[in-house]
């Protein structure tokens, strides 16, 4: 496979937890004086609890910032676009059955067919997405003198001349395997035969009790369903994928659920 090669080499500091003991403004400070950054600017930054994504930042710089957490008790790390790029293509799942050994038999969109061991199945990254689509008005009708003498039909008018917007949500669930691998599971197009009697009448059911069964199928699994509450940093949307566009991913998300996985991987050291 090869490996896409991103513009912007300059890594996302993620800071993981901070140490104890310090409030905002010495946080901020303590930042700046570990890597050289401003603390006026840091202090803004550090509005959100970590796990937390600084923003993109300088390698010698970011490396300082991490080195001086970690020596007083706290936990970061950095992760490059070409680091998230490096996990491969989102595999796209067409359908997925347990075996009588308890593990995942996988068909792919792609025609090929593949066994997930339940000791394979690392991390599960669920999203419910929410998109909001702006639609044109529809064309304006020449008033005459018996509309515009209307009331009612002034009003339809109006409304009508206004623009509409429609609410569409999608669910995902990304598994990460040991191997690095990132499989998916798209709401839209995924029947889940797999819930037997379990199968319920909409895809945000149906998720939530997919991932249910596969914690009980690898109880040793990470379960994120943070990506609601995530401030996506600038750049995310640079992040280049195979298929990204194609085949209408979210682009916050696949940067979200590559960064929560090398971030939980980061942990478990």
């Amino acid at each position: 496979m090869t490996r896409t090669m991103h513009e912007d080499p300059r890594p996302f500091l993620t800071i993981v937890s901070w140490p104890g003991g310090y409030d905002r403004r010495h946080l901020a400070q303590l930042l700046a004086d570990c890597s050289g950054l401003d603390p006026f600017d840091l202090r803004y930054r550090l509005g959100q609890p970590p796990p937390m994504i600084l923003g993109q930042i300088e390698a010698d710089i970011a490396q300082r910032a991490v080195a001086g957490l970690t020596q007083r008790g706290g936990d970061a790390f950095t992760v490059t676009l070409d680091d998230l790029a490096a996990l491969g293509p989102t595999l796209k799942i067409k359908d997925m059955r347990v075996n009588s050994a308890g593990d995942l038999d996988v068909d792919l969109w792609e025609g090929l067919s593949t066994t997930l061991r339940r000791d394979q199945v690392q991390i599960l990254v669920r999203a419910h997405l929410r998109k909001t689509a702006r639609k044109a008005p529809k064309r304006p009708i020449r008033m005459d003198s018996m509309t515009a003498s209307n009331p009612m039909a002034r009003r339809a008018m109006a409304e009508g001349a206004r623009p509409t917007r429609s609410l569409t949500t999608s669910d995902k669930l990304d598994i990460h395997t040991t191997d690095g691998s990132v499989y998916q599971v798209d709401g839209d197009k995924f029947d889940f035969q797999i819930l037997g009697d379990l199968k319920g009448y909409s895809a945000k059911t149906n998720m939530d009790h997919l991932c249910e069964l596969l914690s009980l199928l690898a109880p040793d699994e990470v379960v994120d369903d943070y990506f609601g509450i995530w401030r996506a940093p600038p750049g995310y949307d640079r992040l280049r994928l195979p298929a990204l566009r194609p085949n209408g991913d979210d682009p916050a998300f696949a940067f979200y659920s590559r960064w929560a996985a090398l971030m939980y991987r980061h942990v478990m050291g």
